[in-house]
């Protein structure tokens, strides 16, 4: 079975008046009342908006009574029409009407206490530019614009070093010059040997496996990430992505060292011939935001901003 990893990223939804300062701070914005605002449009084509060549729209706002969150359907309508065909004949145009479009989902949910927003990302679809321009095209608003600022996730090198368990690094290289690379871990002689082929890019995948109960050397760990955050700013390393748990009874969490926004990623089974859901993603997003407790590492990301 395939499997699509799908990336959610954490976002503060505020808003600016047009009077405001360049120094005043962002005020946090209480996005029900957009929902509210956009449930009062009775039909799918009033909730419909230009964006670019194409369409952006909201399928639907809601609040879940069991999950005590709400969620957003959001769909990029476009006209870029795919081919179709069969092993034995020529490829064909797909046939739409008029009226039909291509769309391209994501889905969101919002902590209304903390005015959190955890969104999918589908690069396909509307990226947090596009939900914004879409949330003030709808809103509407000559004295205020919305934002939606990413929340950085301080102390994120800190807590990677503070696992329990690795089961995996992923590693990429651009530009290789191992005379910019200084430390003691292996990823410094990776880099060099990667260099000796007078090659420009590189990549390195460690893992344990499929095994549950192995993990990576801890102390070797611990000092690539070391490493890796010592060289940072050399521009030899572009991606470091770690899976780690803290403990037995903790979920594998995956986390992009070099990211600048707070993030998760989840892979979902596909079977062939399907979409992912919005309802199968929702599902993940609750399950990684409140059952396993995402939303207080989050808050404490804010609490340093």
């Amino acid at each position: 079975m395939k499997y699509k990893k799908v990336r959610f990223e954490y976002y503060q939804v505020v808003f600016r008046k047009n009077t405001d300062k360049k120094t005043q701070r962002d005020r946090l914005f209480d996005l029900v009342r957009w929902i509210n605002h956009a449930n009062r449009f009775e039909s799918y084509l009033d909730r419909t908006v230009d964006f670019y060549t194409e369409k952006a729209r909201l399928e639907e706002a809601y609040y879940d009574e069991d999950k005590k969150y709400y969620f957003l359907h959001f769909v990029r309508l476009g006209d870029n029409i795919p081919s179709k065909g069969k092993l034995d004949s020529k490829l064909e145009p797909l046939s739409l009407g008029d009226d039909e479009y291509i769309g391209n989902e994501v889905s969101a949910l919002y902590d209304e206490n903390h005015h959190i927003l955890m969104l999918q990302r589908n690069r396909s679809s509307l990226g947090p530019s596009g939900i914004e321009y879409y949330l003030n095209t709808l809103w509407n608003s000559e004295e205020e614009t919305i934002y939606l600022r990413p929340i950085s996730p301080k102390g994120m090198f800190e807590n990677a070093t503070k696992a329990d368990q690795f089961r995996k690094i992923h590693m990429r290289f651009a530009d290789i010059d191992s005379s910019k690379m200084q430390g003691q871990s292996p990823v410094i002689s990776f880099v060099k040997n990667i260099g000796r082929y007078s090659g420009v890019n590189g990549e390195i995948v460690i893992s344990v496996g499929r095994s549950k109960e192995k993990t990576l050397d801890s102390d070797t760990m611990i000092n690539t990430i070391n490493d890796i955050i010592a060289n940072q700013d050399s521009g030899v390393i572009n991606k470091a992505e770690v899976h780690y748990k803290y403990t037995d009874d903790t979920a594998v969490e995956i986390v992009d060292l070099f990211a600048k926004k707070a993030h998760d990623f989840h892979s979902f089974p596909m079977e062939k011939r399907t979409t992912l859901s919005h309802n199968a993603i929702i599902e993940e997003m609750w399950n990684l935001y409140h059952k396993q407790n995402k939303r207080m590492k989050i808050l404490e990301y804010l609490a340093k901003e």
